[in-house]
């Protein structure tokens, strides 16, 4: 069915996200269904990851695509149709026409069918006319809109919109954010409530409400309405969180190996208890594993002590259950009921103990790679960085002497020019430190970083003690107790509550137009927008349903990219506050990234098909 791929745990959170991911891979199907038999499937290499979140190889095969390539060299396989799924870049385009040309040249008659996700550009059409191959293609749109991730978080996974947006001022990817809204209240109703902050939410919030006015009203159910309240928050109206190194063991891993598609890969040996296997494996980090859905949000340092004790537990209860099946197969009275119902708990048994020798092991190699790093250091001036006026400035000047990695040193200066007032002389130091450790290159995207705010105007009052305050940022308390329950959500960030976390929480409770109204309007950068929905007259209806609701359910949006740390304060906040958090964003991200998504392209590395070229 569409539905299998072993993603049930979709379906357990606020929201039945399967019926999302069974929407998607019904897309899949038709797409490769347009061209019967066996076909060549070529992707776009960004589209890999995302594709395998919602469609596994098998099913790919059994809809007939015999081989999988990605988009680069042409294709030299004879007699095989071909189906493009790509994104709409002048360069996919160009790699498509080639194929052609290839093909024409070489005397091969094929059928070419081109899907461009999320949707086909004036750009895209203009240079496959341009290459005279236009009425040699089929060409279509192909929104898959927000993936299912884990039963709380969705993602566009586009890791070149915080770039394409901010920097660019591309409305392309606002599009996608806008379009994948209206797709996402197809399923669960149209939103009465929106909250946006930022520029960018501004455009989306205008592009979605346009979108629902060109549409059929009746596909639009707004009497039963299963998300209660959207809040969208522009990346750049908190630049300081994703600066900070993450304290979550999710996020450890994502700051430390890095988390791509809702995988790790690791060492072979780290998933073996007696770590005698080679290679590489790639390990899922969802709810699908019950251990990591339980531990994904805990403190790093809190870690080691809980696993040693949920080890002796497995251990216990494994041994338990093998002694049970030993006196089961002996015991002559024994039905087939009663040892199916063994064989099961031994599975699940066994199932728990692989997963926990998986996480035990990949902490314990967490913890050796800390060791190695001046990681306590980092997070001890990272604190004071955010939690106090000291200077910082001896020792953001000797790790950019020491640090080997641009993206960790820009990160560096950007956390310290968020944080404090920076005079033009002293930030013009550190830009040249940085330039002369890590070549003229770097100098772009030190420029680029100017541009979308992460390095602040130096001409203007760095505001961060009076968001600090007024925001509760900062929780000492917090940032001394790392191994104990935390009771507030600056325990991700050892003491730091997210800036982003705070305008959600606020945006619930209250609203923006409340005690914090000036800081929303004056201090933070971007617009506040707080608007309704509505089509039928049912707001009796609606009030009634919200009141007898346990939960509120609350959709986060956040464009240009969320940190894994994030998504563990808005778990913590929605405890605390009683709230159903769902978290939809453009793509993961963290510092490293945000960082490295600035930096230029070298001419001398540029490929050949970024340039239009005419037959």
């Amino acid at each position: 069915t569409m539905a299998s791929g072993k993603a049930e745990h979709l379906a357990n959170g606020a929201l039945d996200l399967l019926k999302l991911r069974t929407s998607i891979r019904l897309d899949i199907s038709r797409m490769l269904q347009v061209i019967k038999g066996d076909k060549i499937l070529v992707l776009d290499k960004t589209l890999t990851g995302p594709l395998g979140l919602v469609a596994e190889m098998s099913m790919l095969k059994k809809l007939g695509a015999e081989k999988i390539f990605h988009l680069g060299h042409p294709v030299t396989t004879n007699a095989k149709d071909i189906i493009y799924l790509v994104r709409p870049t002048i360069e996919n385009m160009n790699f498509v026409a080639d194929q052609v040309h290839t093909d024409s040249r070489s005397k091969i008659s094929r059928k070419y069918v081109l899907n461009i996700t999320p949707r086909v550009t004036r750009v895209c059409t203009q240079i496959l006319q341009d290459r005279a191959v236009i009425g040699d293609i089929m060409m279509k749109g192909m929104h898959m809109g927000f993936i299912p991730v884990d039963n709380d978080v969705l993602s566009l996974e586009r890791n070149g919109l915080w770039r394409s947006v901010f920097l660019k001022s591309e409305i392309s990817g606002l599009w996608d954010v806008a379009h994948s809204l209206v797709k996402l209240q197809l399923f669960f109703g149209l939103i009465p409530k929106i909250s946006a902050k930022g520029s960018k939410s501004k455009i989306v919030v205008d592009l979605m409400k346009r979108m629902l006015a060109e549409s059929d009203k009746d596909l639009y159910d707004d009497a039963n309405c299963d998300i209660d309240h959207c809040v969208l928050i522009d990346r750049s109206t908190d630049l300081v969180t994703p600066m900070m190194t993450q304290m979550t063991y999710e996020g450890i891993i994502d700051e430390l190996i890095g988390v791509r598609n809702s995988c790790v890969e690791v060492d072979a040996s780290l998933t073996s208890s007696k770590g005698n296997r080679r290679g590489k494996v790639f390990v899922k980090l969802n709810s699908s594993d019950h251990l990591y859905e339980e531990i994904r949000d805990f403190h790093y340092r809190r870690l080691g002590r809980w696993l040693h004790t949920k080890a002796s537990e497995v251990r216990k209860r494994y041994n338990e259950v093998k002694k049970s099946a030993a006196v089961r197969q002996s015991a002559r009275d024994t039905t087939i009921t009663q040892m199916k119902d063994v064989v099961k708990k031994l599975k699940s048994a066994s199932e728990e103990h692989t997963y926990l020798q998986t996480h035990s092991n990949l902490a314990h190699h967490l913890h050796e790679k800390v060791k190695t790093l001046p990681f306590d250091q980092k997070i001890d001036h990272e604190k004071t960085m955010v939690g106090s006026t000291e200077s910082c400035d001896d020792y953001v000047e000797a790790r950019i002497a020491q640090e080997k990695s641009f993206e960790k040193s820009a990160r560096l200066l950007c956390l310290l020019t968020q944080t404090r007032t920076m005079y033009a002389k002293k930030l013009n130091f550190y830009i040249n430190e940085i330039v002369q450790s890590f070549g003229y290159p770097t100098l772009f995207a030190l420029k680029n970083l100017q541009r979308v705010n992460a390095i602040p105007d130096v001409t203007k009052r760095c505001n961060w003690s009076v968001l600090r305050k007024r925001l509760q940022l900062w929780d000492e308390k917090a940032a001394a107790s790392t191994k104990k329950q935390p009771t507030d959500i600056s325990y991700v960030y050892a003491g730091y509550a997210p800036l982003s976390v705070r305008l959600v929480e606020q945006a619930c409770i209250g609203g923006w137009n409340g005690v914090l109204k000036d800081i929303l309007y004056d201090v933070l950068p971007g617009p506040v927008i707080e608007t309704t929905q509505k089509i039928s007259k049912t707001e009796v209806k609606q009030d009634t349903k919200f009141e007898s609701k346990q939960k509120k359910v609350v959709l986060v949006v956040y464009v240009g990219g969320v940190t894994y740390a994030e998504i563990s304060a808005l778990r913590k906040l929605g405890q605390i506050r009683g709230i159903e958090f769902v978290i939809a964003a453009s793509h993961f991200t963290n510092g490293d990234k945000l960082v490295e998504a600035m930096k230029e392209p070298r001419i001398g590395n540029a490929k050949s098909g970024s340039i239009v070229r005419r037959k």
